[in-house]
């Protein structure tokens, strides 16, 4: 009967999940939505200023979410990936179900409101512009960047999703 019982328990959480909506992601600028990293939006070594994240519009948020993660990578050079292009989390007002994320400056530790650096980048070892975050910088050879995306409750992730920013 106890497994059943436990079956049927897992069963039915199983059913809840697949009806469940998963958090969602978009960019809220079109300037993000091709497949080239904005050449406005690059490091300042390739640029004439420090490149910023996009704005994203989130979707199906968890309840109890109070923080997301934001996690940026240049999934091509080893030495950049898992964060290496910083990890910053946002505050996320009580109940929401959606909300926008603001773009934020890249190359400074002077963030936002609402944003908090959880992990500066890693591109200082390559001689590039300490802060939390920094924008796509492969000088153009074709890497491929991207932000994972966590929601979080306290520091138990509740849901993920992720999106390409494009190649540089």
């Amino acid at each position: 009967m106890k497994k059943i019982t436990t079956i049927l328990t897992m069963t039915t959480l199983s059913l809840m999940s697949l009806n469940a909506a998963s958090l969602s992601a978009t960019f809220a600028d079109d300037i993000w939505k091709k497949t080239a990293v904005p050449k406005s939006e690059v490091c300042s070594n390739f640029n004439t200023k420090a490149g910023s994240t996009p704005s994203i519009n989130l979707e199906n948020i968890p309840a109890n979410t109070d923080k997301i993660i934001l996690t940026f990578s240049d999934e091509t050079f080893k030495g950049m990936r898992d964060g290496g292009h910083g990890i910053v989390s946002y505050a996320v007002p009580t109940n929401s179900s959606s909300l926008t994320i603001p773009s934020m400056q890249g190359e400074t530790f002077t963030l936002p409101v609402g944003f908090t650096s959880v992990v500066k980048h890693r591109g200082e070892k390559y001689k590039k512009t300490p802060g939390a975050y920094l924008a796509p910088c492969s000088g153009g050879k074709g890497n491929t960047y991207s932000v994972v995306i966590k929601a979080m409750s306290k520091d138990k992730i509740l849901d993920a999703t992720s999106l390409t920013l494009g190649i540089f």
